[in-house]
């Protein structure tokens, strides 16, 4: 299934900057009706566009920045989805109660590798793939011990044991943690802002809609701060980033 994320990324590929006026006629024609299609289909979409609300009961519990207060955005959804998915507390949407897990499949549609589903406690799932990584990373280590040390064996008994046990505990307290978010997918703060600026500036009617690419769009790589996104989804909401996206496209060179 195409997220709304990814259908709206396919309608600026149509076209490379600096844009004509036709590209960014056709562009904003077609987020416009991705968002309206997805819209119909996702209550979560819909309470964004009409700029309503989504909050979690005692919203005090889990919101200790204090970003939770605030009209309903993708940005804010993710957040609320992460502080809430250990508890598993179901989300208003407007004056609606869902549970958690259809919260997390209505943000799901919208940007992919969310991974934002509860997971209890005791299910191996929520430690699989750090366990993977772990019990591999020592048996790789012990194996390389082992070739080095010309001891004839496939792996060093002595490195597996003790190098096994401790990545075995960090791995299960890392999971514990972090809820097992898969480490090869960072999250997705940069795709949640992306979407949040193409919403911002479609019930704005901005002609900026088309200037709202991920290549116009500040982002931190590869490490990640929630201070740089809390301030920047501030600014959206206040000014859609409509200037900040101009300013970065009349600096873009022409292409060649």
């Amino acid at each position: 299934m195409d997220t709304l994320y990814t259908l709206c990324r396919s309608a600026d590929n149509r076209h490379a900057p600096p844009l004509s006026k036709e590209a960014c006629e056709e562009i904003i024609r077609c987020k416009r009706a991705f968002f309206a299609d997805e819209a119909v289909r996702n209550p979560l979409v819909a309470e964004i566009q009409a700029e309503g609300s989504v909050r979690a009961h005692e919203m005090e519990r889990f919101d200790r920045a204090g970003f939770g207060a605030g009209p309903a955005t993708f940005f804010r959804t993710h957040e609320l989805l992460r502080w809430t998915r250990s508890a598993d507390v179901p989300l208003l949407i407007g004056d609606r109660e869902y549970p958690h897990a259809d919260v997390a499949r209505m943000f799901s549609r919208c940007i992919p590798n969310a991974k934002l589903q509860h997971i209890p406690w005791f299910s191996l799932a929520r430690y699989s793939t750090s366990l993977a990584l772990a019990w591999g990373g020592t048996a790789l280590v012990a194996h390389l011990f082992a070739r080095e040390n010309g001891a004839g064996m496939l792996f060093d008994r002595l490195v597996l044991s003790r190098l096994g046990v401790a990545a075995t505990a960090v791995a299960v307290i890392t999971s514990a943690l972090k809820a097992n978010r898969d480490p090869r997918h960072a999250a997705p703060w940069n795709s949640a802002m992306y979407l949040d600026i193409n919403a911002a500036l479609l019930r704005r009617s901005s002609n900026a809609l088309a200037l709202a690419r991920k290549e116009f769009i500040a982002q931190q790589r590869p490490f990640k701060k929630p201070a740089f996104y809390y301030a920047m989804a501030r600014e959206v909401e206040r000014t859609g980033y409509e200037s900040e996206l101009r300013a970065r496209s009349a600096a873009t060179p022409a292409s060649p």
